[in-house]
């Protein structure tokens, strides 16, 4: 017997090692109901400061919210009764590569130096989001499939049937649903306020912080400089009390002479995801799609 055991041992140091886990960000919010799935890893529960990996998917339920901060200094949050995927980061401190994979619900990207450099790739059930030097608001569901709205930067949205629209303008978005992308469209004020509320803290939840930090702290912390000018133009006055701290300040800053995102694959034309709210399909009626 023990001639066959030696052997069979053998091989078992020969096989290969489970991969690494590659840490891409670390969580920096969450409130109740959030959680994390790494690959090839039981889902966990989301607190401040805990690593997220590449490959993890996150999910929130109805009283559940979280933001990932990347190693680039970009940001996501994601909002209540939503699901993402981080298919792609890599960060060499000269640019990189990511991608994103949402499946439902609502979510704010605000680019970082990967963004600036080579764009960043943000996928729906009906559209590839390019997005370059800047940030966007998204909802899937309801008619209009994917609502892309434009804050910062240079945003193109390729759908179906080949079509494909750049959005640099302020609070104008484009629908992008089984029969492709719309031609861009002023989002109401009412639209992105409900976006943003279902990326808030509401009630108690504190995003996981132990102590709120006072506005003399949050000066401490900012050495007293007050962060560029942010004024926003006619459209986005809902947007006003959300700062999305010094990522969004510097993608404003780095934005100008920006080249457009090269084109996305192409997008199948499938239905959009579940769930997520109506989509801002009243946004986008009478629409015309390219």
């Amino acid at each position: 017997m023990t001639k066959f055991i030696a052997p069979a041992l053998a091989c078992l140091l020969f096989l290969p090692s489970p991969a690494a886990a590659e840490r891409v960000g670390n969580v920096g919010a969450a409130n109740a109901a959030a959680f994390g799935t790494p690959p090839q890893a039981s889902r966990r529960a989301l607190a401040v400061g805990l690593g997220v990996e590449k490959g993890e998917r996150i999910d929130t339920a109805n009283e559940g919210n979280a933001q990932i901060v990347f190693n680039d200094s970009s940001t996501m949050t994601v909002g209540r009764n939503s699901s993402v995927v981080i298919d792609d980061f890599a960060y060499q401190g000269g640019g990189g590569s990511q991608g994103v994979r949402f499946a439902k619900g609502v979510m704010r990207f605000v680019g970082g130096n990967v963004s600036h450099q080579s764009g960043a790739v943000l996928r729906t059930p009906t559209a590839a989001i390019g997005v370059r030097g800047g940030s966007v608001l998204m909802r899937i569901g309801g008619d209009c499939g994917t609502l892309v709205v434009h804050q910062v930067g240079i945003v193109r949205v390729d759908g179906a049937h080949g079509t494909s629209q750049i959005l640099n303008r302020p609070g104008f978005g484009v629908c992008a649903n089984a029969d492709g992308v719309s031609e861009p469209f002023r989002v109401s004020g009412q639209t992105i306020a409900d976006i943003t509320a279902e990326m808030a803290s509401h009630g108690r939840q504190r995003g996981g912080a132990r102590h709120l930090p006072s506005n003399e702290d949050a000066a401490v912390a900012l050495g007293d400089h007050a962060p560029a000018s942010v004024d926003l133009p006619p459209g986005l006055e809902a947007l006003a009390p959300v700062w999305a701290g010094n990522a969004l300040v510097q993608s404003r800053a780095n934005v100008e002479n920006q080249p457009a995102p090269q084109p996305s694959p192409p997008v199948d034309a499938r239905p959009p995801g579940e769930g997520g709210g109506d989509g801002g399909g009243s946004d986008c009626v009478n629409c015309n799609l390219r």
